[in-house]
């Protein structure tokens, strides 16, 4: 039996469908696949979204100076056939295995972009470093096509590229929206003294790039157009603190903290938009499916997914990213035009229908059985 690890830092709560399914699908292949993964850290320990495998291998995790890090993984890849590493400048782990790939030892792929999304500096030591390596592997898993693009654009083999169109397991989340009944969102909304009918949903990380001022301020203005209009705040993470501050003075900015599972689709499903004005990724899909119409703008570094947004039909992607009051605008000129919305809502759902954690399972398992084959 082949066997395949996939070694990443944090085992997120949002992946283990993934890792799940991949594991089931590989096994019809008579291939063997186990994750290695590490403790959380403390940022992860804020937002609550870790979790254990049970059938996976969690090790020590050693901080070195510089921010470097090295996972106690090296026995576990050595076991197998084909090591799936993720692509990140501090993980020392890796080095060891490119090495070990570019002697011929071991087989390896990454997984990731070949860049950093959210670098303010293309050009910086750290990215022409990233971009140095990303051609020192023997395969390839890229968010997107955009992901194919850039990594093929560094010299690398087309053919060696797997796509596997990131996602969540939007499957779970339809199941728990069927589950959900008008009486429970009822009662959630008593529960939390929201009144208005225009209500915006922010589900996400709770951090700078996601410019929770900025939404703030936005959502006061948009308030002072429409009297109903208040705001959820779904979410935990460093600047969860500032959140809550500013939520005190409004009480009509609902803050949450962490919720997931039915609590958190409940909770989405009071919105008619979802707004997100700073860094984009997983979260369109959760809205998406939500049936909620998505309001973002053009802040230069979205994680990959942003590709999945048509702006002006499954949401607004507002240009001048860096103002407000912009923002505001078109979010209020949306909720104002209820066809306009609806339109949005509708073709926000069929966005999220075309991607699933099944097909990226599918399509990552067979990128992993080529690369095991190459």
């Amino acid at each position: 039996m082949k066997r395949v690890c996939y070694i990443f830092p944090v085992s997120h709560h949002y992946r283990a469908p993934f890792h799940e399914r991949l594991r089931a699908l590989l096994a019809e292949h008579d291939v063997y696949y186990t994750v290695v993964y590490c403790a959380p850290g403390e940022e992860n320990r804020k937002k609550r979204d870790a979790i254990d495998i049970a059938w996976g291998h969690k090790v020590g995790l050693t901080a070195l100076p510089g921010g470097l890090l090295y996972q106690h993984g090296l026995r576990q890849a050595m076991k197998s056939d084909l090591v799936i590493i993720q692509q990140e400048n501090k993980l020392l782990l890796n080095y060891v295995l490119n090495l070990a790939s570019l002697t011929g030892l071991k087989k390896t792929a990454y997984f990731g972009h070949g860049r950093n999304f959210q670098s303010r500096n293309p050009n910086s030591v750290a990215e022409r470093f990233k971009r140095f390596w990303s051609t020192k592997a023997d395969w390839w898993f890229g968010y997107t096509e955009e992901t194919r693009a850039h990594i093929r654009s560094l010299g690398f083999p087309d053919e060696r590229i797997t796509v596997f169109n990131n996602s969540v397991d939007t499957t779970l989340m339809r199941q728990q929206m069927a589950a959900s009944t008008p009486e429970a969102r009822a009662t959630l909304a008593a529960s939390i003294d929201l009144v208005g009918k225009n209500v915006g949903v922010f589900v996400g990380g709770i951090y700078p790039d996601k410019r929770m001022e900025f939404l703030i301020d936005a959502a006061d203005r948009i308030r002072a157009r429409i009297p109903d209009f208040e705001l959820i705040v779904v979410g935990g993470g460093s600047d969860l603190p500032l959140v809550k501050q500013l939520a005190e003075s409004r009480p009509w900015v609902h803050v949450m903290g962490p919720r997931f599972g039915q609590e958190k689709v409940n909770l989405m499903l009071l919105g008619n938009v979802f707004m997100m004005p700073g860094l984009m990724g997983l979260a369109i899909l959760d809205a998406g499916t939500a049936g909620l119409a998505i309001a973002t703008t053009a802040f230069p570094w979205h994680s990959p997914e942003i590709a999945y947004l048509e702006p002006g039909v499954s949401g607004l992607k507002v240009a001048d990213w860096q103002s407000s009051e912009a923002y505001a605008d078109e979010v209020t000129a949306l909720l104002l035009d209820r066809p306009a919305l609806e339109r949005m809502r509708e073709a926000a759902r069929a966005m999220a229908d075309r991607y699933s954690i099944e097909a990226m399972a599918r399509n990552f398992a067979g990128g992993a059985l080529k690369a095991l084959a190459s």
